[in-house]
Parts: structure tokens; C-alpha cells; sequence
């Protein structure tokens, strides 16, 4: 954990956007009067928020969709070495790690604080759900983390690890508290466009942090051992509301087609200020997996989510791993589609970073109705895993009409409900469409639902893996903690160490 004073790794453009300064903690008692020495929970909060964004819109979702089926490396680049080779290294994702502690969480306590204290209870609800938003993050990449010994600064540099099931438990409680704090009456207590999400409205904060434990619960919830935790969660769930259709939720502080100031995934692997593609466009180029799956099942996505490639004009993802020949090249795949990475022309730059989406929030309550979680059945189960295909078609630029013309004549168990009869093949269709929904959106989340459910089946393994054929876990305790809290980091193996609901 890195001191209270740490010099904050503020997200893209949330900084000149937003603020002069976040810091906290100001050693130099020579201070500049020019430049303020202390900040307020309004001016924090959007520099957190796009903190996130950025981490789940470009860390996490390359490496999720590289993981999952959906992405690989086109044979001429050397861009994703580790995740084509499974090669990860205690560095690979240290950045990652920091910034979600010391640029994310550590400012949301610091909202959650100083929002207390002024008796602002919106500000301090957002700030305890986006905390709990964070630690499933960290509990899903690497298992046992610092938690209630994170966050000390100097008092603490060597937190404890505690186990995942142990966060997981803090995490519902810091959902829970969020949504006690939540004021929808409140009208001098909205964060207004400080909340570069809802623009403060405490209403959907509600449904997103509903959404969010509905996501925690169903995550633990193929893990016997978990059962009692999982039900008593449902039982606080009764009534409640979700996010419903077109309340995609991500992060916004105002993307413009500047240099610094793409959204998240745009800057990573999109274009250039004048259109141009650039390079970490050209590396990436569409799965086989992926590729075929929408192919087979004549999905019209597959314009959404993949571009044709330039030698073919046809739709043609690339095996991981396959080595560059004079046909096995990136103009001979399919690159990301605009559906996922808009064209300059096309505003691609000012695409949000989206937290939690439409389409993953009904997959996951379709789960819930059919596995008896929620009150409603098949028949409820089946709406919403309907809705959920209709809300990615519109995510990425279609129409609910084009949707149900595609679910409602498909032959195939895994697009048409009705044809979904076989022991648990419903099951394998909600989760296999939320797998192809969160396709370029929320890699993460596809790879771990991979990882908890084993669905879709046969996801390729890169030729050059090293893992004996064995998908990773999940990724490697960082650098930074080796160094500074060894004795406290746990000794795992990424191919066969498992947290706690996997499968």
C-alpha cells in the first residue's frame, strides 16, 4: 500500500477537467498561495469515478477479452505477449493494482470522510458503493487482498491480507450502507455534474448499487459453501430495482477528441486525433472464437463488433497465438468494430467508460429468476434474458427490432430461449449472450464469469501458452506489494490457485 501522500494517478482527463488539486496531504509547509492546500469531497469525487473508468474500460477489459474469446493478437504485433503466452509477471498489472487503491479507493474514503462530516449523505453513498465497486475488481483479479487494514497511509504499510470470502462480506456491507445513506428527497445534497455517471441522480445510484449486489451474490453463488451469505443477500433484494432499459452506467467527465483526453478504451487501442489508426488498433484484431460464434449463428452484431478485414471484406478472427506469414497478417482480420470503438467521425472519442451495463444488469436477473434467487420463474427469466440481447444490440447501435427478429427465429439454443430445452442449456444461454454482450464493454466481467461458470465451452487456449493448456485464474500479486509487504502477500499459482467461487 503506498502512503496517504502518494502522488495520485488521476484517470485521463478528470484532472484538468475537474480540479487543480486532489491531494490530501501536503508535506512542504512552503506552500504556494496560489494553489489550493486542501480540496472538498464535490472536487474528489469525479476524479475516483474516472479513476474506475479507466481501469475497468481499458486495463481490465483488454485483458478480459483477451482471456475470454473475444480479442487476440494480430501474428504481426508483439503488443499482448503475457496474455497470449500466459506469461504474466508480478509487474504486468502493478499499475493496475495502484491505481485502484491509491488512485480510486483511497479517494473515495476521502470522500466518504469529509462528506460525512459535512453531513452529505449522497456524496458519501456514492463513494461507499464505488468502493465496493473496486474491491470486487481486486477480489476477482487476485483473490485474498488488503481490506480493512488497506487505506492507512503511514500507519499501516504492511496491511493484512484477508480472505476473499472475508471482502466479499465487506463488500455487501458497503453496498448495504450506501444505500442506507442514499437521500433521493435531498435537494442541496446532489452531486450534480460532479457525478460524472447518473449527473446525480440518487435514483439510479440506487438501482446501479441493487444491480451491483445482484452481480456480488450471483458471482458467489455456485459455491456451496456460500449458500447461507447468498440467500440472506437475496432477502435484501426483495423489491428492489435494477438497472433498466438504456441506463447504461460508466463514467463521463467530458471525453473530447484531444490528445489526453479519449475516453479510456478509444486512447488505448482506437485512433489518432486526425482518425488515423494506430498501432495498438492495428495489434488487436478479433478472436476466432469470437468471430466464428457470430458467424455460425448469423448474429447481425457482427458488423457491431467486429470490422472486416481489409484483405477479405469478410468477418475473420485470428487463433491466438498464430504465427505472422504473408497471409496471416493484421490486414487479414477482423478488427474491433465500430460498434465497440466508433470512428473519430462518429464521436468514438466521447464513447463513456461504462461500470455496469443494461444488458449485463438483465443477464444477471435473468440468472436470478431462472436459479429461484428473485420471485418470477422461466417466464421472467426468459423476458429478461430477451431484454438483455435487445439492450446489446442497442449499446452497440442497432434496434430492439433487429434483436427480436434475430432471437425469435434463430434455431439455435443458444440465441432462441424456446429452443434452449436440454438440462441447464437455458442457463448456458444467458450466460454465453452476457459473455457476447460484454464483447469490447466489460471483458472483465466475460472472464470472469468464464472463470465461474465454464461457459462458453471450448474457448481457445493460445498456441504458445505456457501453462501446459490450463487457463489462468487469475493474475499474478503485484511488484510494489512483494517489495514493501512480502511477508504478507499470499503464494499462489495462477493456473491452479482458485478464489473462492471458482469453479
Amino acid at each position: 500500500m503506498k502512503a496517504k501522500n502518494i502522488l495520485k494517478k488521476v484517470a485521463l482527463v478528470s484532472l484538468p477537467l475537474f480540479m487543480a488539486s486532489c491531494e490530501k496531504d501536503f508535506l512542504d509547509i512552503n506552500t504556494n498561495p496560489n494553489l489550493p492546500t486542501s480540496s472538498t469531497p464535490e472536487l474528489v469525487l469525479p476524479s475516483a469515478l474516472a479513476n474506475t473508468g479507466s481501469v475497468t474500460n481499458n486495463d481490465l477489459n483488454i485483458l478480459g477479452n483477451l482471456l475470454s474469446g473475444h480479442w487476440a493478437q494480430s501474428p504481426d504485433y508483439l503488443f499482448y505477449n503475457a496474455q497470449e503466452t500466459y506469461q504474466f509477471t508480478p509487474s504486468t498489472y502493478n499499475a493496475t493494482w495502484v491505481s485502484l487503491y491509491s488512485g480510486g479507493l483511497e479517494d473515495y474514503q476521502y470522500v466518504d470522510a469529509e462528506a460525512t462530516k459535512s453531513g452529505k449523505k449522497n456524496l458519501s453513498a456514492i463513494a461507499k458503493i464505488m468502493q465496493a465497486y473496486n474491491y470486487q475488481l481486486l477480489v476477482d483479479a487476485w483473490g485474498d487482498v488488503p481490506f480493512s487494514e488497506s487505506l492507512q497511509g503511514t500507519g499501516n504499510l504492511a496491511p493484512k491480507y484477508e480472505a476473499a470470502t472475508t471482502v466479499y462480506d465487506g463488500i455487501l456491507k458497503l453496498i448495504d450502507a450506501g444505500l442506507a445513506s442514499i437521500d433521493v428527497s435531498a435537494t442541496a445534497d446532489k452531486p450534480g455534474t460532479n457525478d460524472i455517471v447518473f449527473a446525480g441522480n440518487m435514483d439510479k445510484w440506487k438501482r446501479f448499487a441493487n444491480t451491483l449486489k445482484l452481480r456480488v451474490l450471483l458471482r458467489q453463488s455456485l459455491t456451496a459453501s456460500r449458500a447461507s451469505q447468498v440467500t440472506a443477500g437475496f432477502a435484501t433484494l426483495t423489491g428492489a430495482t435494477f438497472l433498466g432499459a438504456g441506463e447504461n452506467a460508466g463514467t463521463n467527465p467530458g471525453y473530447a477528441n484531444q490528445t489526453g483526453k479519449f475516453s479510456p478504451l478509444y486512447g488505448a487501442i482506437g485512433f489518432t486525433v486526425t482518425g488515423a489508426e494506430t498501432s495498438n488498433f492495428t495489434a488487436t484484431r478479433g478472436n476466432k472464437y469470437s468471430v466464428d460464434f457470430v458467424n455460425a449463428t448469423a448474429d447481425p452484431r457482427v458488423s457491431l463488433l467486429f470490422r472486416p478485414a481489409k484483405n477479405s471484406g469478410n468477418y475473420v478472427g485470428v487463433y491466438p497465438g498464430t504465427t505472422a506469414t504473408p497471409t496471416t497478417k493484421n490486414a487479414d482480420y477482423s478488427a474491433v468494430g465500430p460498434g465497440i470503438l466508433p470512428a473519430s467521425a462518429n464521436n468514438g472519442f466521447a464513447k463513456p467508460a461504462y461500470l455496469i451495463t443494461a444488458t449485463e444488469s438483465y443477464f444477471l436477473q435473468a440468472e436470478a429468476y431462472l436459479k429461484g434467487f428473485l420471485p418470477g420463474g422461466v417466464a421472467a427469466a426468459q423476458t429478461a434474458y430477451q431484454t438483455g440481447i435487445e439492450e446489446s444490440f442497442k449499446l452497440l447501435g442497432s434496434t430492439s427490432a433487429a434483436a427480436q427478429a434475430f432471437y425469435s427465429t434463430s434455431a439455435n439454443p443458444l440465441v432462441n430461449w424456446t429452443a434452449a430445452t436440454a438440462a441447464n442449456r437455458q442457463f448456458e444461454a444467458v450466460i454465453t449472450q452476457k459473455w457476447l454482450a460484454l464483447n469490447g464493454v466489460d471483458g472483465f466481467e466475460a472472464w470472469s464469469e468464464f472463470r465461474r461458470t465454464g461457459y462458453p465451452v471450448n474457448t481457445p487456449m493460445p498456441l504458445n501458452n505456457i501453462s501446459g493448456g490450463k487457463h489462468p485464474l487469475r493474475i499474478p500479486y503485484v511488484q510494489d506489494e512483494i517489495g514493501a509487504n512480502s511477508a504478507n502477500v499470499p503464494q499462489v499459482d495462477i493456473f491452479s490457485t482458485k478464489i473462492f467461487w471458482e469453479q
